[in-house]
């Protein structure tokens, strides 16, 4: 096993650990994974979600192919994000959850993403948004890079293991840089861009934090997070992005 397969592993093991031990990062992620799988398009095809790390996505969508860039013990497949083992037009859904920041070269997935999709097929993806407020929370509490350089597309050389990224890339992506994402890929027309999360998930704790309240809370916190829906803009630390793959002969306008 290289030093990366152990350090992605070990990793891995502790996210279990935190998975099982936090009842309010459960619920949370279980509100994530259901808005997932509400997204997915129904049309033939496979549905992989790729870097799928202790594959809980799975719970909530039956026949899922778990996958990650090396082999672990939760993944159903080795698949790399740049080159997808499927044939043209035969995959149903494409998920990434906290993915596509990872990726050293983004665009070699979307034009993968583009070619592998069936028509009406989605790219469903939830990632980290950088608002005011929670640009300034990452860089000061978070262990990732955060690059506002360039449209978010680059590749990357710094990303050199699975672990590395930059924070930024999916704010840069699909809200600053949105055109170019259309003119590059005419095809995958970018069909949602939710905001979400606003404090519910610091706290959880995520994967790595002690936990700041109980599992118990999470019902009348999720209700504040929704009246306060309106400050999404200035602090929204999440976003729900869908791209689907145009059918043939649909306006690209």
């Amino acid at each position: 096993m290289s030093p990366t397969s152990q350090t992605l592993e070990a990793a891995l093991a502790d996210h279990e650990s935190a998975w099982r031990e936090r009842g309010l990062l459960r619920r949370v992620y279980g509100g994530w994974h259901r808005e997932i799988a509400a997204r997915l398009a129904v049309v033939p095809g496979v549905t992989v979600e790729l870097g799928s790390g202790i594959g809980q996505l799975k719970e909530v969508v039956p026949g899922l192919v778990t996958s990650d860039v090396e082999r672990t013990a939760w993944a159903d497949q080795v698949i790399d994000a740049e080159h997808l083992p499927f044939d043209d037009g035969t995959v149903a859904n494409v998920v990434l959850v906290d993915v596509f920041h990872h990726l050293v070269r983004p665009s070699a997935f979307l034009d993968e993403a583009q070619r592998v999709l069936a028509p009406g097929g989605r790219v469903v993806m939830l990632e980290p948004y950088c608002s005011p407020l929670s640009t300034i929370a990452y860089r000061r509490f978070h262990h990732e890079d955060l690059d506002f350089t360039g449209t978010g597309l680059e590749e990357n050389p710094a990303i050199a293991a699975p672990l590395d990224a930059n924070i930024a890339r999916p704010t840069l992506a699909f809200f600053r840089h949105a055109d170019e994402v259309g003119r590059r890929w005419p095809d995958l027309a970018i069909a949602e861009r939710t905001l979400t999360s606003l404090f519910l998930y610091i706290l959880t704790g995520g994967l790595s934090r002690r936990p700041l309240a109980p599992a118990a809370s999470y019902r009348p916190l999720h209700a504040v997070e929704k009246a306060l829906a309106v400050l999404l803009p200035l602090a929204a630390f999440r976003c729900l992005i869908v791209l689907e793959r145009r059918t043939p002969g649909a306006d690209a306008s």
